[in-house]
């Protein structure tokens, strides 16, 4: 016991030192035991154990307790929890079920069956002595509930779907006709292009956006809720005077706005209005180009691969660098590419066939497609199924000409498969709806002669 209580004592002191002895909280001085001996050390320290053991054990069960709560509470949050995913999983259940009810044809179009007129709007179009109002193209949101339409009196009109197309039945009839403009926005002259963010959403007001260019002036962003100016886009040209541009496209995740110009592309950042970041001079980046850039497109599966057509009879493709370049025979009005990301279409002026291009050997045509008429300088929309199967184009002579596409290459030309008559006016915009069998057309064009016969206006059709 002498040994035991030795060593322990030695212990103690080379571990906390010369002048005290240390036992949990309490710090007691060597004068405390000069004659006690080391048994009545020994003891000492064995009380004080004991009683750090009594007191660790009472943490313990404290702990335990407070973990039994903690567990017992955790159980009860599980089976609530439990419980509401169990709700959640039969609300689905009965969703689901009655989405299978809905017909599998839902969502394409019937052009076998003659087309419905569903509503139109003519009064904000009707020609004055004073100016034209014939309509320049639509353009369906990405989100399917709004109209983009442009039109001569400066003026770009935003059409809302009306609420009975948003029912899952067929509607037998509208509670009216007529198609009124939720926003109207004046620009400050000529309107030459107009683009929506490719990510608006109606349900989320920050990405409702859409962008337009016009005659001496600078691109702007408007709200398209309210129809505020947002921001402002100025490009400078070569002796840093404002330069309007002529055609203008979202690009890289609506990050960057790409404008088109006379023998120039010019970039913008989207979260940073102002001055453009980065410009292309078709005379150093693309030699054998020139000419005014009519129009911008992004490939929808290879992000930053960039189409862009002149109205000089070239069109140019852009991924970090030009690619390449190739002529058509007339200036290009537009162009698309093809859901797939692996075709390029292309339109151009007073010609009745547009062209598909190869993009895996771009100077390669795969087939043309003829039968629309076209004899105008005027641009002609077109617009491709969200498919990719059939592709539908407005006309002069006011009829909208479809194509079904082919799956192989081995093809030359592609006839009409079906024309239906709409207007008795030029279509010069068409607009195919991705979740509805609606088409929305805007007619009109350019007249001289004052007395000639002009119906201007904006129509919805139902094709199923």
């Amino acid at each position: 016991m002498k040994n035991d209580a030795k060593f322990t004592v030695l212990m103690f002191k080379s571990r906390f030192g010369r002048k005290s002895l240390h036992f949990g909280l309490q710090t007691f001085p060597f004068s405390v035991f000069p004659a006690a001996g080391l048994q009545q050390l020994g003891g000492a320290i064995l009380e004080i154990a004991m009683t750090t053991k009594s007191n660790e054990t009472l943490v313990n069960e404290i702990v335990t307790e407070k973990s039994e709560e903690n567990i017992a509470k955790r159980i009860s949050e599980i089976r609530i929890q439990n419980d509401e995913n169990l709700l959640y999983t039969k609300e689905n259940e009965a969703i689901k079920n009655t989405e299978v009810t809905n017909p599998t044809n839902w969502f394409y179009y019937n052009w076998n069956n003659s087309p419905r007129l569903l509503c139109e709007a003519t009064a904000e179009y009707e020609a004055t002595d004073l100016c034209e109002k014939f309509t320049k193209g639509c353009q369906w949101s990405p989100d399917g509930t709004c109209l983009l339409v442009p039109s001569e009196d400066f003026r770009i009109r935003i059409y809302e779907l009306p609420t009975e197309l948003y029912s899952k039945k067929i509607p037998s009839e509208l509670s009216s006709t007529k198609l009124s403009p939720a926003l109207t926005v004046k620009e400050g002259g000529l309107i030459y292009n107009t683009c929506w963010n490719p990510f608006m959403n109606s349900w989320e007001p920050e990405t409702c956006y859409f962008l337009s260019t016009s005659r001496e002036s600078p691109i702007h962003l408007w709200d398209a809720f309210n129809g505020e100016l947002k921001a402002t886009y100025r490009a400078y040209n070569q002796v840093d005077e404002v330069e309007a541009a002529l055609s203008i496209q979202f690009v890289d995740s609506a990050k960057k706005v790409w404008a088109g110009f006379k023998n120039a592309l010019r970039m913008f950042n989207m979260e940073h209005p102002g001055r453009q970041t980065d410009t292309l001079l078709f005379k150093r980046d693309f030699p054998n180009v020139r000419g005014i850039v009519s129009c911008i497109r992004e490939n929808p599966i290879m992000p930053g691969l960039v189409g862009f057509g002149t109205y000089s009879k070239d069109i140019g493709l852009y991924k970090d660098g030009p690619l390449c370049s190739f002529k058509t025979e007339s200036g290009v009005t537009q162009i698309e590419f093809s859901p797939c990301g692996t075709k390029l279409f292309s339109a151009v002026r007073r010609n009745n066939e547009f062209l598909c291009w190869d993009l895996r050997n771009p100077s390669n045509v795969l087939y043309s497609l003829k039968g629309r008429q076209c004899d105008t300088n005027q641009r002609i929309q077109f617009d491709i199924m969200h498919n990719g199967k059939e592709v539908v184009s407005g006309g002069t002579n006011g009829d909208i000409a479809i194509w079904e596409l082919p799956e192989s290459t081995n093809c030359e030309n592609l006839n009409v498969t079906h024309k239906i008559n709409l207007s008795r006016d030029c279509i010069n915009g068409i607009s195919l709806h991705k979740n509805l069998p609606i088409v929305a057309i805007s007619t009109g064009q350019r007249f001289c002669d004052t007395l000639q016969d002009r119906y201007n206006s904006v129509q919805l059709w139902w094709c199923f």
